[in-house]
């Protein structure tokens, strides 16, 4: 058992330490950021919820038509990225030629019905991936779950709207039932720092 002066020694370096890095809070801020991707993303064929938890579209899919480059989308058929297959003159079968554009004349709505995609933001290009691998911000005493700038546009896009899409509300902020995990576990992992010193 230490004694009291080289408690309070052990207990003025980690503070000093946690000044610049305060492992137990980003300990607490990567687990935050698990917990809102599944609830954003959604699993198996469970689909996401916004911050304020309702179900992910918060609003029937849109049927205005709409032109989409193949090329981004996830979970298509094949036959979404090339034409038809023709037959060469030695009766070999040749791959159809690229597809540059598709065109649904009933919107998004009609898009979800023809892939593989069945959550709600899956067809949303790379975002999942994005926000799957963009880093927590680790920053003295502060940490932040973040997206990667390629992808900030889109999910500003689907949390608030443009033209004449509404937009789905806030989306990428911690609910508060996500802030309370947090700060538990957050007070947690610095208990386990500190009765690790009493050793």
């Amino acid at each position: 058992m230490p004694t009291i002066k080289e408690m309070n020694a052990r207990m003025d370096a980690l503070n000093k330490e946690w000044l610049t890095n305060f492992k137990p809070l980003y300990r607490a801020g990567n687990n935050l950021k698990r917990v809102m991707f599944k609830r954003i993303f959604g699993k198996g064929k469970s689909g996401g919820y916004n911050t304020a938890m309702d179900s992910l579209p918060t609003f029937p899919y849109s049927t205005t038509p709409i032109y989409v480059d193949p090329n981004s989308l996830r979970n298509a058929p094949a036959s979404f990225k090339f034409g038809k297959p023709t037959i060469d003159s030695k009766g070999k079968k040749k791959k159809g030629k690229p597809i540059k554009s598709l065109y649904f004349p009933l919107g998004y709505a009609q898009l979800k019905t023809k892939t593989s995609a069945t959550l709600p933001l899956q067809l949303t290009g790379k975002l999942a991936g994005g926000f799957d691998k963009s880093e927590v911000v680790k920053d003295g005493l502060s940490v932040s779950v973040t997206l990667p700038d390629s992808e900030a546009d889109k999910a500003e896009g689907l949390q608030f709207g443009n033209r004449n899409f509404k937009g789905y509300g806030v989306i990428f902020q911690p609910t508060d039932m996500e802030e309370e995990e947090f700060l538990k576990l957050h007070g947690q992992y610095v208990v386990d720092v500190i009765n690790e010193l009493l050793k």
